[in-house]
Protein backbone atom coordinates (compact mmCIF):
# COMPACT_ATOMS: atom_id res chain seq x y z
CA UNK A 1 0.00 0.00 0.00
CA UNK A 2 1.54 3.36 -0.99
CA UNK A 3 2.52 5.73 1.79
CA UNK A 4 0.48 8.94 1.76
CA UNK A 5 2.04 12.37 1.61
CA UNK A 6 2.71 14.00 5.00
CA UNK A 7 -0.14 16.13 6.27
CA UNK A 8 0.43 19.81 5.49
CA UNK A 9 0.36 22.32 8.34
CA UNK A 10 -2.50 24.84 8.30
CA UNK A 11 -0.86 27.91 9.84
CA UNK A 12 -4.17 29.61 10.67
CA UNK A 13 -5.02 26.64 12.86
CA UNK A 14 -1.49 25.95 14.07
CA UNK A 15 -0.40 29.40 15.24
CA UNK A 16 -2.99 29.84 18.03
CA UNK A 17 -2.09 26.38 19.35
CA UNK A 18 1.64 27.07 19.21
CA UNK A 19 1.19 30.48 20.84
CA UNK A 20 -0.93 29.07 23.66
CA UNK A 21 1.67 26.42 24.48
CA UNK A 22 4.61 28.83 24.64
CA UNK A 23 2.62 31.59 26.34
CA UNK A 24 1.41 29.25 29.09
CA UNK A 25 4.53 27.12 29.63
CA UNK A 26 7.42 29.21 28.30
CA UNK A 27 10.19 28.19 25.94
CA UNK A 28 11.64 25.53 28.22
CA UNK A 29 8.30 24.00 29.13
CA UNK A 30 7.27 23.10 25.59
CA UNK A 31 8.57 20.46 23.21
CA UNK A 32 7.92 20.33 19.49
CA UNK A 33 6.70 16.78 19.99
CA UNK A 34 3.90 18.10 22.22
CA UNK A 35 2.92 20.77 19.72
CA UNK A 36 3.03 18.38 16.77
CA UNK A 37 0.91 15.82 18.61
CA UNK A 38 -1.82 18.34 19.40
CA UNK A 39 -1.81 19.57 15.82
CA UNK A 40 -1.99 16.04 14.50
CA UNK A 41 1.18 16.36 12.44
CA UNK A 42 4.70 15.01 12.70
CA UNK A 43 7.66 16.83 14.15
CA UNK A 44 9.34 16.92 10.70
CA UNK A 45 6.25 18.75 9.41
CA UNK A 46 6.88 21.48 11.99
CA UNK A 47 10.50 21.66 10.90
CA UNK A 48 9.49 22.02 7.28
CA UNK A 49 7.09 24.83 8.14
CA UNK A 50 9.24 26.80 10.60
CA UNK A 51 12.67 25.33 11.20
CA UNK A 52 14.18 24.68 14.62
CA UNK A 53 12.44 25.34 17.95
CA UNK A 54 13.79 28.90 18.12
CA UNK A 55 12.07 29.69 14.83
CA UNK A 56 8.79 28.22 16.08
CA UNK A 57 9.00 30.34 19.24
CA UNK A 58 9.84 33.45 17.20
CA UNK A 59 6.80 32.77 15.02
CA UNK A 60 4.67 32.60 18.18
CA UNK A 61 6.03 35.98 19.27
CA UNK A 62 5.17 37.43 15.85
CA UNK A 63 1.66 36.00 16.08
CA UNK A 64 1.18 37.39 19.58
CA UNK A 65 2.22 40.83 18.38
CA UNK A 66 -0.07 40.69 15.36
CA UNK A 67 -3.13 39.65 17.36
CA UNK A 68 -2.69 41.42 20.70
CA UNK A 69 -0.36 44.42 20.20
CA UNK A 70 -0.73 45.60 16.59
CA UNK A 71 -4.35 46.72 17.23
CA UNK A 72 -3.05 48.98 20.01
CA UNK A 73 -0.42 50.38 17.66
CA UNK A 74 -3.19 51.26 15.22
CA UNK A 75 -4.72 53.55 17.85
CA UNK A 76 -1.37 55.27 18.25
CA UNK A 77 -1.22 55.75 14.48
CA UNK A 78 -4.77 56.85 13.83
CA UNK A 79 -6.25 58.63 16.87
CA UNK A 80 -6.60 62.41 16.70
CA UNK A 81 -4.94 63.02 20.08
CA UNK A 82 -2.55 61.18 22.37
CA UNK A 83 -5.27 60.96 25.01
CA UNK A 84 -7.63 59.19 22.61
CA UNK A 85 -4.77 57.00 21.39
CA UNK A 86 -3.92 55.87 24.92
CA UNK A 87 -7.56 55.18 25.72
CA UNK A 88 -7.61 52.94 22.67
CA UNK A 89 -4.33 51.27 23.61
CA UNK A 90 -5.46 50.51 27.14
CA UNK A 91 -8.85 49.27 25.86
CA UNK A 92 -7.09 46.74 23.64
CA UNK A 93 -5.04 45.41 26.54
CA UNK A 94 -8.02 45.38 28.91
CA UNK A 95 -9.95 43.14 26.51
CA UNK A 96 -7.00 40.77 26.36
CA UNK A 97 -6.74 40.70 30.15
CA UNK A 98 -10.46 39.95 30.56
CA UNK A 99 -10.33 37.03 28.13
CA UNK A 100 -10.21 34.08 30.51
CA UNK A 101 -9.33 31.71 27.66
CA UNK A 102 -5.89 33.34 27.41
CA UNK A 103 -2.92 32.77 29.73
CA UNK A 104 -2.12 35.56 32.18
CA UNK A 105 0.60 38.09 31.54
CA UNK A 106 2.15 39.49 28.38
CA UNK A 107 3.82 36.79 26.30
CA UNK A 108 6.20 39.25 24.67
CA UNK A 109 7.11 41.10 27.87
CA UNK A 110 7.41 37.94 29.96
CA UNK A 111 9.65 36.35 27.31
CA UNK A 112 11.90 39.40 27.41
CA UNK A 113 12.18 39.36 31.20
CA UNK A 114 12.55 35.69 32.02
CA UNK A 115 13.56 34.03 28.77
CA UNK A 116 17.31 34.59 29.08
CA UNK A 117 17.70 34.39 25.32
CA UNK A 118 20.78 36.61 25.08
CA UNK A 119 21.41 36.84 21.35
CA UNK A 120 19.99 35.13 18.32
CA UNK A 121 16.68 34.90 16.50
CA UNK A 122 14.42 35.03 19.56
CA UNK A 123 16.28 37.93 21.17
CA UNK A 124 16.25 39.84 17.88
CA UNK A 125 12.52 39.22 17.46
CA UNK A 126 11.76 40.45 20.99
CA UNK A 127 13.87 43.57 20.53
CA UNK A 128 12.26 44.38 17.18
CA UNK A 129 8.68 43.92 18.37
CA UNK A 130 9.17 45.81 21.62
CA UNK A 131 11.02 48.54 19.77
CA UNK A 132 8.11 48.89 17.36
CA UNK A 133 5.62 49.70 20.12
CA UNK A 134 8.12 52.02 21.76
CA UNK A 135 8.58 53.96 18.51
CA UNK A 136 4.84 54.34 18.04
CA UNK A 137 4.45 55.70 21.57
CA UNK A 138 7.44 58.02 21.23
CA UNK A 139 6.23 59.45 17.94
CA UNK A 140 2.79 60.22 19.35
CA UNK A 141 4.28 61.78 22.47
CA UNK A 142 6.47 64.05 20.35
CA UNK A 143 3.42 65.17 18.39
CA UNK A 144 1.46 65.75 21.61
CA UNK A 145 4.25 67.93 23.01
CA UNK A 146 4.47 69.88 19.77
CA UNK A 147 0.68 70.37 19.67
CA UNK A 148 0.55 71.53 23.28
CA UNK A 149 -1.42 68.51 24.50
CA UNK A 150 1.42 67.58 26.87
CA UNK A 151 3.38 69.72 29.29
CA UNK A 152 6.42 70.90 27.33
CA UNK A 153 8.57 70.83 30.48
CA UNK A 154 8.78 67.06 30.14
CA UNK A 155 10.93 65.31 27.57
CA UNK A 156 9.40 62.97 25.03
CA UNK A 157 11.65 60.17 26.26
CA UNK A 158 10.57 60.50 29.90
CA UNK A 159 6.87 60.51 29.00
CA UNK A 160 7.38 57.55 26.64
CA UNK A 161 9.12 55.59 29.40
CA UNK A 162 6.25 56.37 31.78
CA UNK A 163 3.60 55.19 29.31
CA UNK A 164 5.47 51.99 28.44
CA UNK A 165 5.88 51.32 32.16
CA UNK A 166 2.12 51.68 32.65
CA UNK A 167 1.46 49.25 29.81
CA UNK A 168 3.81 46.73 31.42
CA UNK A 169 2.15 47.24 34.79
CA UNK A 170 -1.28 46.68 33.29
CA UNK A 171 -0.13 43.38 31.81
CA UNK A 172 1.28 42.31 35.18
CA UNK A 173 -2.11 42.87 36.78
CA UNK A 174 -3.58 40.06 34.68
CA UNK A 175 -2.23 37.47 37.12
CA UNK A 176 -4.78 38.58 39.72
CA UNK A 177 -7.64 38.28 37.18
CA UNK A 178 -9.16 41.71 37.90
CA UNK A 179 -12.69 42.74 36.98
CA UNK A 180 -13.52 45.26 34.26
CA UNK A 181 -14.46 47.83 36.91
CA UNK A 182 -11.09 47.40 38.62
CA UNK A 183 -9.24 47.70 35.32
CA UNK A 184 -11.20 50.81 34.34
CA UNK A 185 -10.14 52.42 37.62
CA UNK A 186 -6.51 51.45 37.07
CA UNK A 187 -6.54 52.86 33.53
CA UNK A 188 -8.03 56.08 34.87
CA UNK A 189 -5.17 56.44 37.36
CA UNK A 190 -2.64 55.68 34.63
CA UNK A 191 -4.06 58.30 32.28
CA UNK A 192 -4.19 60.85 35.10
CA UNK A 193 -0.44 60.36 35.65
CA UNK A 194 0.45 61.55 32.16
CA UNK A 195 1.60 65.22 32.25
CA UNK A 196 -1.23 66.72 30.22
CA UNK A 197 -1.22 70.46 29.63
CA UNK A 198 -4.97 70.48 28.97
CA UNK A 199 -7.85 68.93 30.88
CA UNK A 200 -9.34 65.74 29.49
CA UNK A 201 -12.73 64.37 30.45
Amino acid sequence: MPVGRPRALDLEIAMPVILRHFWHDGYGGVTLEQVAAELGVTKPTLYRSFGEKDAVFAAALENYHQVYIAPAEQHLEQADTLHLALRGVFAVFVERILNEDLPAGCFLGDSAMVGGFGTGLIADTIDRLQGRLSRFVHQRVEIAISDGELDQNHSAQSVTSFILGQISALSAITRSRPTRSQLDSVVGFMLAGVPWSIKHE
